[in-house]
């Protein structure tokens, strides 16, 4: 949310010389820089709240934001009778500007190669510990901001974790909690595919309790204690 706010304090930033020098008579061009400036802040707060790799979306809200300030302050130039050193700033912000966006386009592309981790995890095709979750956590908590991650926390009848591996797809991983308990992270699925994986492996496996969630904005861990709080408040209630 604090990311999405920025912009309008670099907008504000920029204008701040309308407050400290004396007005010009006309309003043109001055306003039409405003109203670029107020665009982009937009735009740049838009972009806080995209399903994007954090620092991707850092640089790129960033990014946008100083050049936003930069036009805050073109606008103050028409505006009001301020030095030239100050405008000489707004030059040196372009250039952080456009360095800052170059980041963002940095990280984007790291974001989309595959994670060496989460492939070597899938082609052991085995039920992993919870000491390899642990060491995935980071892994699957960045995919889940480029695609839809979603976890489904089974509690079985028996330990069936191999008979598991079966109905699932090859890019998805299975974690063995404690025996009986098993969390799927389901990778480019998001609830209602859960439902549907949920809905075949409760034909060929003894299913006691489920639950799903989506992994957004939280940790593994968060996740994981949801999960186990939904499922005790399931077993609260049949008693």
């Amino acid at each position: 949310m604090w990311l999405s706010l920025v912009p309008w304090g670099f907008v504000v930033l920029g204008l701040l010389p309308l407050g400290l020098f004396p007005r010009q008579i006309s309003l043109y061009p001055g306003v039409v820089f405003l109203l670029a400036a107020l665009v982009l802040a937009a735009t740049a707060s838009l972009y806080a709240r995209v399903p994007l790799e954090s620092r991707v979306r850092f640089f790129w809200v960033l990014g946008l934001s100083v050049l936003a300030n930069v036009l805050g302050v073109e606008a103050a130039r028409d505006l009001a009778r301020i030095p030239g050193e100050i405008t000489v700033a707004a030059g040196i912000g372009s250039l952080i500007a456009g360095g800052l966006l170059l980041m963002g386009w940095y990280y984007l592309g790291q974001s989309k190669a595959p994670n060496p981790a989460l492939a070597a995890a899938r082609s052991s095709s085995s039920v992993l510990d919870q000491a390899e979750l642990q060491a995935l956590a980071p892994s699957l908590e960045a995919l889940s901001a480029v695609r839809p991650v979603t976890l489904l926390l089974l509690h079985t009848a028996k330990e069936v974790g191999t008979d598991l591996l079966s109905y699932l797809r090859q890019p998805d991983l299975i974690f063995s909690l404690e025996p009986g308990h098993y969390l799927i992270a389901l990778q480019g699925s998001g609830t209602e595919g859960a439902q549907i994986v949920f809905r075949r492996l409760r034909q060929n496996i003894p299913i006691r309790a489920y639950a799903v969630l989506p992994l957004q904005k939280m940790s593994i861990a968060e996740a994981v204690r949801q999960l186990e709080g939904e499922l005790q408040h399931y077993y609260l209630t049949q008693q």
